[in-house]
């Protein structure tokens, strides 16, 4: 057993090297493809991460509110903001509507003095009329709110738009603040004639503390290397089902298969060999891969390969991912019923489950129908390990359940190529 064993690994070991052409494409074409994806999506990955909305503003106001409305969205680093002097509602929706601005915003005039005179009134309500009975209710308010006109591109999700409005109430709550203190300085000096000291800095009651789900040195930014070196990588170890299938209908119509049923013994090391010398191509394919994007990726001006330390997560990930190409090389083979229709059949099906399983559009920019479906892909539960691996920093613990789905998919090809060569072929 031993003995065949070697041998068949040998057998193939000589078969590859004699076909240099083919070998070299192994390693060849996922380098290829890895540079070239990642200098494609680079810019992409920025937009997305660095991207601001823009907005233009008229503000008819020229007071304390639509002067904070502006300083407060042009200080935001979502948001590209552009002023204009001269201008009407018509004109500023016409320029939102044609996709030059994402959001159009117009401060009515005398927004300040609306928001002033109504908060006036909210306040001398509540002393009692011996205090202010020498004021007149009906003069401090004018009936009359404040107006900002909001206009969206129809693209926009309505995501972007509450993130808008938020800001804009938030804005608009500080201005309220202001005046409310003013209000109330004035009143304490009328009726009390005490001065209020005006406070240098307005002091936030609540303080958002915004953090990284895990510390930034122990966790990666996604960019276009963290996804795109694990992506074409799979890839490329899945499409070892080609030549391996190719080698397993090449043995049966050239006979070879059938002198070695002949021989003593079974010829499940045959199969042992082809599955070995696959699986090592595979793992080498990984090794090359993640060296690429954490060595030569920096000399392109490309985003490095943030590896990490979970070095056993990322080698049981990588031995699971290449057994699991060549359990499904071996299946095509055991089905596939000549050298074209394995050649056919494995290509598409690889294109398929990458398509599906997030390797040429990230699944986050995918629709949730998308989603859904990606999950069905094994190249999708590997690409999903090496993100929380890549991306998170994770342990085996946190890529326990893509492990169970990729050994229950190798487990699977296995037993389905054994159940189709017993039935046809006889016992291997």
């Amino acid at each position: 057993m031993k003995l065949k064993l070697t041998a068949s690994i040998k057998k193939e070991f000589l078969l590859l090297i004699r076909d240099m052409a083919g070998l070299s494409m192994l390693f060849i074409m996922p380098i290829a493809l890895v540079i070239l994806m990642a200098l494609l999506q680079d810019s992409t990955f920025k937009v997305l991460d660095e991207k601001k909305m823009p907005v233009v503003i008229i503000n008819n106001d020229n007071d304390i509110f639509g002067n904070n409305i502006v300083s407060g969205l042009s200080s935001s680093k979502f948001f590209d903001v552009t002023v204009l002097t001269t201008g009407d509602a018509t004109e500023l929706r016409k320029e939102v509507a044609s996709g030059q601005y994402m959001i159009g915003i117009i401060v009515l005039s005398h927004a300040t003095q609306s928001i002033q005179k109504n908060l006036n009134k909210d306040i001398y309500q509540q002393f009692p009329e011996e205090i202010t009975g020498s004021i007149s209710l009906d003069t401090l308010h004018a009936g009359i709110s404040a107006k900002v006109d909001v206009f969206f591109d129809p693209v926009l999700k309505n995501s972007f738009k509450q993130s808008v409005l938020s800001a804009l109430r938030e804005y608009s709550s500080g201005v309220e603040a202001q005046i409310v203190y003013k209000t109330y300085a004035n009143l304490f000096k009328e009726l009390l004639g005490v001065d209020m000291k005006k406070p240098e800095k307005r002091t936030r009651l609540v303080e958002f503390n915004e953090q990284l789900a895990a510390p930034l040195t122990e966790a990666a930014i996604p960019n276009s290397t963290q996804h795109n070196v694990p992506a074409w990588t799979l890839f490329a170890m899945f499409f070892i089902v080609i030549p391996l299938s190719s080698s397993m209908i090449s043995e049966r119509e050239s006979g070879v298969i059938l002198r070695l049923k002949t021989m003593p013994g079974s010829t499940l090391p045959s199969l042992l060999g082809k599955v070995t010398v696959y699986f090592t191509i595979g793992l080498l394919q990984a090794l090359l891969m993640l060296l690429i994007g954490e060595h030569l990726f920096p000399l392109l001006d490309l985003p490095e390969l943030n590896i990490g330390n979970q070095w056993l997560s990322l080698l049981l990930l990588t031995v699971l991912v290449s057994a699991t190409a060549s359990g499904y090389g071996i299946l095509i083979g055991s089905v596939a019923s000549s050298q074209k229709q394995a050649s056919v059949f494995g290509s598409i099906s690889v294109v398929i489950m990458a398509a599906m399983g997030g390797i040429w559009v990230p699944v986050f920019m995918m629709t949730d129908l998308m989603k859904t479906i990606s999950k069905l892909s094994p190249l999708n539960w590997a690409l999903d390990g090496y993100s929380s691996i890549l991306l998170r920093h994770s342990g085996i613990d946190g890529i326990l359940t893509d492990v169970l789905l990729l050994s229950g998919f190798f487990m699977a090809s296995l037993a389905g190529a054994w159940f189709y060569s017993k039935h046809h072929d006889g016992k291997l």
